[in-house]
């Protein structure tokens, strides 16, 4: 946490009153139980040895029993007998809270506030098995979650509880299958709300006007050429308008919201048959001929042929270049002739609208947004109205949907009541978790499928509401959902119930009681409807207190060694494994910037092994990339991949006609050359390569043979530091540092991708199992590089490289000796660990407007 502090230690204890005492030594204390907050400078090194124990080593040191789980265990009501079977791990641990509301009533609105680690989802399995048990029929019993990941759990753990229950029958070949037919046809339907809504859209999608049911557009990829495609479709329909006005073809009627005063979209859903018209009257005044009918045959023939979106929008390309050469023609003959502007040289500006160096992710980011909302186009100004509706349109165009149209599609069959009914028959027990993070299409649903029925079960938590940039509305869900379900009266009585799972079964009690005092500010004071959900959460009795320390750092540097230093020392005391540790940020990429690029140099500099998830690794940017093929061609000349990425993009002057020539090298010879003999040829060979690009090849194979030459006379420092100064500064990467700063002195470079490469070279030399005998006894900073050193060094930047984002155990050896940390040490985002559990966590750039995110781009 970057802010200025008087003292160079400070400890906080702290007491729920949050008092403000001055102590002996003139430190502020804050009393607030028992726990302790501490606030540092990380001056001092007797900091190094503070709070490390984890809540593991200090039940062992204090003798503290953990106390077990309530067991729930049934009886058949219907015999006197109670056969009682022992496990060591029962199927169901439900503790006398989570117990008691799995059994509430299922045929009133149920809200579950559950806190985090409270056990929540074991307490929605439990209450899916006891409505099943009920005699409801499982596969009537519809459970909603909002990732797929949580919904493949849910699938997991109800399958276990209906075996341990007896409620289910497989083969027992089969047993723990639970995606075998035999199962899911005896299970509730559980899934995400997306998933549901695309099954009730195969059912229903005639009802919307499709003659077969839409794909989906799963990714951003996608999204994007989609886009592209709807910017042209809109300068098309601009063209429309005009051909014609130059004709004197009347327009048709204006929609009704023009009539009302707004302005009228760009965008035109049936200009198919406007052209047609166009095209038609164009013959009869300019003479105009093209086989448009022939030509739109051909193409709706190869449509249904060409399943791949890509293919298909080639198609729509070739029609809108025909529709485009028809309004050059006119303008030429008539348009100009009458002054009208030139829409070709005279193009929509939609940079107004959508500002920034990437207008189409903002566009993208724009429709994201108002799709999750459920906002009508019309809303919108003029611009922004016609590429949502473009966007839309050219969906629709192709077949597909995306994943906000499933909801919204969803929710407009819901409307029709036979559809409704049906629906409602078939599932007429609904369960939600995540509840707080549903948008507002998912909370319509929630409301159309149960408002007037009232067998509903939210799960969900205001204080972990961290969706709200997906689109999600935390408050808004809330408050519909007491003002229809809980508060709602009925022969004046509350129609539902609302409980609240407090204990936290995960963290300490510093953690615990920290994150209460924050939650208080997460509504409004005068919000008191929402005010009564934020419940305290509690801790065991049994939870250790261990130190809150938030580090006061100088910059980004220092933040990176006071983590890593800790992460070190804890991992060398033993007390837990490296992957029992997570560096938590709020987000890996900020345009060009990575928060965390620092914590992996330092890690790597300490031999600590690491992955990355929710994003990439420092390891796997371009500049790096580079950089390994480099050194591993200089290692390895006939090593072919290192030495096709460096001729594409490393040496100069050389494009793909003339890569292609230097590949077809060599191919008659009885011995295959390889990439870098081919190169070598073709630097002196006139009469295949210009001069520009015979000079470019010539300069980088002098440099490879330089470095080569130097082995024994310069350190490893100084060849890395060259092969920067000479390439990887040059090369412009979107994740390259912008404050890279080169001076007139050699080799002085600041670079946090040049620390990262000297800091794998740092921890190469502090393990000498990762050398051979020769290399070991040569290595060192000071000692002349050797060919062996050097590969040596390429060997473990591959390795570490592919490690970065691995899920599996880091090897860093050739012969795959065990590294020194068992398990690597996580680095990922808040949003990719909610739910998940380390023994050690450290929050990096714990700063305002950064955490939470104060902009958004």
């Amino acid at each position: 946490m970057y802010d200025d502090f008087n003292d160079d230690l400070m400890t906080v204890e702290t007491n729920s009153r949050f008092k403000c005492s001055q102590g002996n030594n003139g430190v502020q204390q804050l009393t607030m139980d028992d726990y302790v907050v501490s606030f540092t400078n990380a001056k001092d090194e007797r900091v190094q040895v503070q709070g490390f124990q984890s809540a593991k080593g200090l039940l062992k040191t204090s003798n503290i029993k953990q106390e077990k789980d309530v067991i729930v265990v049934d009886s058949d009501e219907s015999s006197d007998e109670v056969v009682v079977v022992k496990s060591p791990e029962p199927a169901i641990r439900l503790d006398e809270t989570q117990a008691r509301i799995a059994k509430l009533s299922f045929d009133h609105p149920l809200l579950v506030v559950a806190g985090a680690g409270s056990g929540k989802t074991a307490t929605l399995c439990a209450r899916v098995i006891e409505i099943i048990k009920s005699g409801v029929e499982a596969p009537r019993v519809l459970v909603i979650t909002f990732t797929n990941k949580a919904a493949d759990e849910l699938k997991q753990r109800i399958f276990r509880y209906m075996q341990a229950s007896g409620l289910i029958k497989v083969d027992d070949d089969k047993k723990s299958a639970v995606t075998s037919k035999s199962a899911m046809r005896q299970m509730p339907y559980a899934s995400t709300f997306h998933s549901w809504c695309y099954g009730i859209l195969m059912r229903f999608h005639t009802r919307l006007g499709f003659n077969r049911c839409p794909l989906v557009a799963a990714t951003e990829a996608e999204h994007k050429k989609l886009m592209y495609l709807a910017k042209d479709q809109l300068e098309d329909c601009r063209r429309l308008v005009q051909c014609e006005y130059m004709l004197n073809i009347p327009p048709p009627p204006l929609p009704q919201d023009a009539q009302s005063g707004l302005e009228p979209s760009i965008y035109i859903h049936d200009t198919e048959s406007r052209w047609n018209e166009v095209l038609l009257m164009a013959k009869k005044t300019t003479g105009f001929s093209i086989d448009w009918q022939k030509i739109t045959e051909e193409e709706e023939k190869e449509s249904v042929k060409k399943s791949k979106f890509t293919e298909r929008a080639k198609a729509k390309i070739q029609h809108m270049s025909l529709t485009h050469a028809l309004y050059q023609h006119l303008h030429s003959a008539i348009g100009q002739g009458r002054g009208l502007v030139d829409l070709d040289e005279n193009q929509l500006d939609l940079g107004l609208a959508f500002p920034g160096k990437d207008m189409v992710q903002q566009m993208m980011s724009f429709v994201y947004r108002s799709k999750s909302k459920g906002y009508n186009p019309a809303q919108f100004p003029q611009i922004e109205r016609s590429v949502l509706e473009a966007y839309n349109g050219t969906l629709r165009r192709f077949g597909l949907v995306d994943f906000d149209d499933l909801l919204d599609m969803a929710n407009q069959l819901l409307d029709n009541a036979e559809v409704l009914q049906e629906i409602r028959n078939e599932f007429p027990y609904l369960l939600v978790d995540e509840f707080q993070d549903f948008n507002r299409l998912q909370t319509q649903l929630v409301l159309k499928l149960q408002v007037g029925v009232g067998r509903v079960t939210a799960v969900g938590d205001l204080k972990q509401s961290i969706f709200e940039f997906r689109g999600a509305t935390c408050e808004e869900n809330y408050h519909i959902f007491l003002e229809q379900f809980i508060d709602a009266q009925v022969e004046g009585r509350a129609l539902g119930a609302m409980e609240t799972l407090t204990t936290n079964y995960r963290s300490h009690k510093s953690i615990v009681d920290l994150s209460n005092i924050v939650a208080l500010d997460t509504v409004d004071e005068k919000d008191t409807q929402l005010r009564r959900l934020l419940t305290p959460s509690t801790a065991l009795d049994t939870a250790p207190v261990v130190p809150v320390t938030v580090w006061n750092t100088r910059d980004i540097r220092d933040e990176a060694a006071t983590i890593s230093s800790r992460i070190k020392a804890i991992l060398d005391k033993g007390d837990c494994l490296a992957s029992d540790i997570a560096v938590i940020s709020r987000c890996l990429n900020f345009g060009s910037y990575k928060p965390t690029g620092a914590i992996e140099t330092e890690l790597l500099r300490k031999g600590i092994p690491f992955v990355v998830r929710g994003g990439h690794s420092a390891l796997k940017s371009k500049r790096m990339q580079l950089f390994m093929a480099l050194v591993r061609i200089i290692a390895n000349p006939d090593d072919d991949i290192a030495a096709e990425y460096c001729l594409d993009e490393l040496v100069q002057n050389i494009g793909p006609v003339n890569s292609k020539k230097i590949r077809g090298l060599g191919k008659d010879k009885v011995r295959q050359l390889s990439l870098f003999e081919q190169m070598t040829h073709a630097s002196t060979n006139t009469s295949l390569l210009t001069k520009s690009a015979r000079t470019g090849l010539q300069a980088f194979l002098g440099d490879v043979e330089k470095w080569q030459q130097l082995m024994g006379d310069k350190t490893l420092e100084w060849i890395i530091k060259d092969i920067f100064a000479q390439y990887i500064l040059k090369v412009e990467e979107g994740d390259k540092d912008k404050n890279v700063e080169t001076s007139a002195k050699k080799g002085d470079i600041e670079d946090p991708l040049l620390d990262m490469v000297l800091a794998i070279l740092d921890s190469l030399y502090q393990t000498p199992e990762l050398l051979s005998a020769t290399a070991s006894a040569e290595a060192g900073n000071d000692s002349p590089c050797t060919m062996e050193l050097l590969q040596a060094y390429s060997s473990h930047l591959c390795l570490l490289s592919t490690a970065a984002e691995d899920k599996g155990k880091l090897k860093t050896a050739k012969d795959q000796k065990p590294a020194k940390y068992e398990g690597a040490v996580v680095i990922t985002t808040v949003h990719q660990a909610k739910g998940l559990e380390w023994q050690h966590v450290f929050l990096n750039h714990f700063i305002e407007n950064m955490f939470p995110m104060g902009y958004r781009g």
